[in-house]
């Protein structure tokens, strides 16, 4: 006895064509969600600057110790840059974390200090061979992921080694990357040498939290928008501190409302050549 087809389906030409057109359009926005999902680095990116807006840059030092406040950092999206100290245990996951939130990644690169300490893992000093300066330097940059320059942590004593910083800036310059001097020390030679080599360099103009206090960090927002307003632009540096991260919160919002405009360092390289 034969066993009976109880489900028997037969579509005609025009059915399987619609079934065809139906499974295409099913997929295509179901990728347009998985894009939405996770769009690219440059998606939300801004292409033109605002003319006679004062511009603001705000740097977070000292990523990657630890991520207990990588929901506030996170919040502030791309209105922040993230300076990732190397070869710590968050130190890849704030830099994949940028991919997300659209941040701009540096690294925090540890230099010489006049107090002798040691800043942490990854430190460049001037006692250093080249060839032992450079492939520290290596390591340090492939630890965190997405950077497009860097900048100084403390080195008070390295900014003022001529010949270190010769041989870090120029690979710096080999690798397309741009420098931003934290200015932890007036004697830096940093400016001078990235002319005489050719590479992009910005400079600190504000540390937001000497003192680890709103009132303090709001009174530094406050100088920082005077000179934004004299020169045109400023670059500010804080920390990964809980109360750095709730003020800029905070505050962000009002600046543009004030006609500020929060750009990131590349973007403040754009309007420093222009």
């Amino acid at each position: 006895m034969s066993r009976k087809r109880f489900f028997k389906f037969r579509l005609t030409r025009k059915q399987k064509r619609r079934l065809v057109t139906f499974a295409v359009l099913v997929l295509f926005i179901a990728g347009g969600f998985w894009c939405y999902k996770h769009p690219p680095r440059s998606w939300g990116k801004r292409t033109e600057l605002i003319p006679g807006a004062p511009k603001i840059t705000f740097v977070i030092d000292d990523i990657g110790f630890h991520d207990k406040y990588r929901n506030q950092l996170a919040a502030l999206g791309s209105d922040v840059t993230y300076a990732i100290l190397p070869l710590l245990p968050y130190s890849r996951y704030f830099g994949h974390l940028s991919e997300k939130t659209h941040a701009e990644v540096i690294l925090h690169m540890p230099l010489d200090t006049v107090q002798d300490m040691v800043p942490g893992r990854g430190l460049l000093v001037g006692t250093m061979t080249r060839d032992a300066v450079l492939e520290m330097l290596a390591r340090d940059l492939n630890s965190v992921p997405h950077h497009v320059g860097a900048n100084n942590h403390m080195g008070s004593r390295g900014t003022t080694d001529r010949e270190m910083m010769s041989i870090i800036l120029k690979d710096l310059k080999r690798r397309h990357l741009f420098f931003l001097d934290s200015y932890t020390t007036k004697d830096s030679v940093v400016p001078e040498i990235c002319r005489s080599v050719g590479l992009s360099v910005l400079t600190r103009g504000i540390f937001l939290d000497n003192s680890d206090s709103k009132t303090a960090i709001q009174a530094e927002i406050q100088k920082l928008k005077k000179i934004a307003r004299e020169k045109g632009s400023a670059i500010s540096i804080g920390h990964y501190r809980k109360n750095t991260l709730e003020v800029l919160a905070r505050e962000i919002p009002r600046l543009r409302a004030q006609g500020f405009e929060i750009i990131s360092l590349k973007e403040h390289l754009r309007f420093q050549r222009d």
